[in-house]
């Protein structure tokens, strides 16, 4: 009999872990494609955390592709700035303009980007698709340990429950 209602604590502790994981993931309202394209330059610098965003830029060639344009700074290890520019490019992707995609135009396009250029140099397509691998296997283990760790922690919420 006591193993129904424990069954039960442990289910609804399981599913509120799983509520406050999802509500951790919503993050900021900046577009997933500007962060993916921030996370890209980020990688192809030796100290991510040396990057300082100075400038973003969304354009928009209805229907054909839109851009992120972003500026940064990159701190060196001397206390100097480096300044770059780079544009991730992205396919459109809709099979109609809805009232959805015009209050929110980058809904209409692809969320992974065919072309990126760091200062003005294109990246070939196999760096490219190279570095986006990259990107979201280390996102996906990134949601692998943050849902590990939330597991971990409601297992320890219904442990020291029973201990009392």
């Amino acid at each position: 009999m006591l193993n129904k209602p424990l069954s039960r604590a442990v289910a609804i502790t399981i599913f509120a872990s799983g509520l406050s994981l999802l509500g951790a993931c919503s993050g900021s309202r900046e577009d997933v494609r500007v962060t993916f394209c921030k996370d890209l330059i980020s990688a192809l610098q030796s100290d991510p955390e040396a990057i300082e965003w100075t400038g973003e830029e969304n354009t928009f060639q209805r229907p054909e592709f839109a851009v992120t344009g972003l500026t940064f700074d990159v701190m060196g290890r001397d206390g100097g700035r480096d300044s770059g520019r780079a544009a991730c490019h992205y396919a459109y992707d809709a099979l109609e303009d809805t009232a959805v995609n015009l209050a929110y135009p980058f809904d209409a396009y692809a969320t992974l980007p065919y072309r990126m250029t760091i200062d003005g140099v294109a990246l070939s397509d196999n760096e490219l698709l190279r570095m986006i691998n990259t990107e979201q296997k280390r996102r996906g283990r990134q949601v692998l340990q943050t849902l590990q760790k939330g597991v971990e922690d409601a297992a320890d919420k219904v442990r020291a429950g029973i201990g009392r």
